[in-house]
């Protein structure tokens, strides 16, 4: 069975925050989180982590592109 992954934007919609109170929460800069929500940079591991601490899902849940 295919495990379902949450893209960013998705795990922002399910804690129900806007895209600058969500980069507030992940300690970021509201252009950093625009440029990990359209995949022009890539997540760091502590960027990561903060995003699963704040939201609960699961890291394996979680879209991180290539």
């Amino acid at each position: 069975m295919e495990q379902i992954k949450l893209n960013l934007e998705a795990i922002r919609a399910v804690v129900g925050v806007s895209r600058s109170e969500m980069a507030e929460l992940m300690n970021i800069n509201t252009d950093r989180y625009n440029r990990l929500a359209s995949n022009e940079s890539k997540m760091l591991a502590t960027e990561l982590i903060r995003l699963h601490n704040i939201s609960g899902v699961p890291y394996e849940n979680i879209y991180v592109p290539d």
